[in-house]
């Protein structure tokens, strides 16, 4: 009877074991299926130079696209509005058109319009939830700077992109941001983005706000 006692205390222990085991494998699924895809419907702002961009800047952002949708993320790319208005567009025919406005000095035309794509361009920034920045220092960019700034004052993650790395960009941009999201290259922000994502670093929550 003894040995009996002994084998079913075992039986029984080994049975709490599994159970306990079991609790201890689906807490960590929990926890993983909550941690992963963090980018999961957020909205992401694409900001870049077109004016002076050799292909209206639309290059990069198709690729960032692509790789954001993959993450689940809602993008608005200013080359391709989700607005079907035609005095909203700003590249390709309608580049051309205000370009044209310019060089001819039709200078209230080209206001008018204008005036309408800056107000629909900061709008995507105000609804958006990060914002990624593409900065070349070898082409001219002002709206950039302006969605740029309004972003950080917004307290958004603003993550910039920097062709030729941190040392090409401004001194001026050490001092109103973090050179932590200062990127070296497309690979590397989305290395940071992953990490974001799958939650292997933690967010700062005073910017970033994920919503479950």
């Amino acid at each position: 009877m003894v040995g009996c006692y002994n084998n079913c205390d075992m039986m029984g222990e080994n049975q709490d074991i599994e159970v306990i085991d079991e609790i201890i494998v689906e807490s960590n699924k929990k926890n993983k299926v909550k941690k992963m895809n963090k980018l999961n419907g957020l909205r992401c702002y694409l900001a870049g130079p077109i004016d002076h961009a050799k292909d209206d800047g639309k290059g990069w952002r198709e690729d960032a696209e692509k790789w954001l949708e993959n993450k689940n993320a809602y993008v608005f790319n200013p080359c391709n509005k989700p607005i079907s208005y035609q005095a909203y567009k700003e590249i390709d025919e309608e580049k051309t058109k205000m370009m044209s406005l310019k060089s001819s000095g039709r200078f209230f035309e080209l206001t008018k319009r204008m005036k309408e794509i800056v107000h629909v361009d900061l709008r995507m920034v105000d609804v958006s939830d990060f914002v990624v920045v593409y900065l070349n220092p070898q082409i001219g960019m002002f709206g950039t700077i302006h969605e740029l700034i309004n972003s950080l004052n917004q307290r958004k993650p603003t993550l910039v992109v920097i062709e030729g790395g941190k040392e090409k960009a401004p001194n001026w941009l050490f001092g109103i941001m973090d050179f932590n999201f200062m990127f070296d290259s497309f690979d590397e922000l989305y290395e940071f983005l992953t990490h974001i994502d799958e939650g292997f670093i933690e967010a700062d929550l005073g910017r970033w706000v994920f919503f479950e």
